[in-house]
């Protein structure tokens, strides 16, 4: 990583790109029946026992398969065994990840039922949808910290690198042909990712990184 390609605020590295590369994660324009959700998240014991303690509230979205496989199988599972191959998981996507978690912090992943995260589940109008990212907007919660880190984070990636914080894209192209990350459209990231960006570096960071924006890429 060369430090002079970035931009320094508030002692966070930034990747420049934010601050140009549209991005819109919109499940009805794209039609991809949230297909980024081919497998499940991977999750730290800590997110394991927030989803707990709301899972009633969030199986309630899903359909009685699913349900049935939760209830019989649980809705953890061990990553190696459950994917011997990686899942699919392309090796910069899995990097991402693991950054983001506390050093030395183990984790888990989320059953895969039917080849999709077992939380994914299909609305009257046909769009599929994560129950657990449902269940926190209508609850009035602020889903962006509530939900999966590995699934807010997406694109954006958060570590640490060399003891600085570093704030870049994920360098994916397993993922590349997912139509929102094929067709870009919307805001630049750091705007319509601004509440995703407030979860993982904090409020007070967010709002030097909006001045900065309007300063110089207004």
């Amino acid at each position: 990583m060369d430090k002079n390609n970035f931009i320094e605020i508030d002692s966070v590295l930034i990747d420049p790109r934010i601050f140009t590369t549209p991005y819109l994660c919109d499940v009805a324009r794209y039609e991809c029946k949230s297909m980024c959700c081919y497998r499940a998240c991977i999750v730290p014991e800590s997110e394991i026992k927030e989803v707990r303690k709301h899972l009633k509230g969030i199986v309630s979205y899903l359909n009685n398969e699913n349900r049935d496989a939760i209830e019989k199988k649980g809705f953890v599972a061990q990553c190696e065994k459950q994917c011997p191959n990686g899942c699919e998981i392309h090796p910069d996507e899995a990097r991402a990840v693991r950054r983001l978690f506390e050093e030395g912090e183990g984790f888990k992943c989320f059953l895969i039922y039917k080849g999709a995260c077992v939380f994914l589940y299909t609305n009257k109008q046909g769009l599929k949808y994560c129950a657990i990212h449902t269940y926190a907007m209508d609850k009035g919660m602020q889903w962006e910290a509530f939900k999966m880190k590995d699934c807010v984070q997406y694109p954006l990636s958060v570590y640490i690198k060399d003891g600085e914080k570093v704030l870049t894209i994920q360098d994916t192209p397993f993922l590349e042909h997912i139509p929102c990350m094929k067709d870009k459209a919307g805001e630049p990231m750091y705007k319509s990712l601004e509440k995703t960006i407030t979860a993982l570096l904090g409020k007070r960071f967010n709002d030097k990184l909006q001045k900065y924006a309007k300063r110089h890429f207004a």
